[in-house]
C-alpha cells in the first residue's frame, strides 16, 4: 500500500515500534540516572501523540529513520493507538512525579516492558484494552435505540 487512504484514521505499525523503542531508552535513560527532564519530555511527547494537534517529536524522528531504512508501510487503524498514547502519557506524567520513589520505578519498569512489547513483538497492550473494553462500550452508546 503506497498511500494511506486517510492520515487521520491510520497510522504506520513501524513507525509506532520505533516510538515504542525510543519511549523504552528514554525511560530507562530517565529512571537509571534520575533524570526528571527526560521524564517530562515524555508526557509532552506522550500528550502530543494523545491529542493528536500536530507531529510529536518521537514520531518525527521515528517516520524518519523509517524512511531512512526503507522499511515498507504497514497500516493500522489509528483509534486504539491514539487511546494507547493517552495511557502512556497518564503512566509518564505519574512516573515524572514520582521518580524517585518505588511507586515511579515500578510504573517506570510497566512502560518499559509495555513499550518492549510493542518494540519488539507488535503487541499494543493499550490497543487491547481499548478493542475488549473500550470499544463495546462505545458501540452499546452508539448504537440506535431499538
Amino acid at each position: 500500500m503506497e498511500k494511506f487512504k486517510n492520515k487521520t484514521i491510520y497510522v504506520d505499525e513501524n513507525v509506532v515500534s520505533l516510538v515504542a523503542y525510543q519511549v523504552v531508552l528514554i525511560t530507562v535513560f530517565g529512571l537509571h540516572f534520575q533524570q526528571q527532564w527526560l521524564l517530562l519530555l515524555l508526557v509532552i511527547d506522550f500528550f502530543i501523540r494523545a491529542s493528536g494537534i500536530f507531529m510529536s517529536p518521537l514520531s518525527y524522528t521515528a517516520k524518519k529513520i523509517s524512511e531512512f531504512v526503507y522499511f515498507e508501510k504497514k497500516p493500522v487503524f489509528a483509534a486504539p493507538k491514539r487511546f494507547a498514547a493517552s495511557l502512556g502519557l497518564l503512566m509518564s506524567l505519574l512516573i515524572a512525579v514520582f521518580y524517585d520513589s518505588q511507586s515511579g520505578i515500578f510504573l517506570g519498569v510497566m512502560l518499559i516492558l509495555f513499550a518492549c512489547a510493542e518494540s519488539v513483538f507488535h503487541v499494543c497492550i493499550g490497543c487491547y484494552i481499548y478493542n475488549y473494553l473500550v470499544n463495546p462500550i462505545l458501540r452499546k452508546f452508539n448504537s440506535p435505540k431499538n
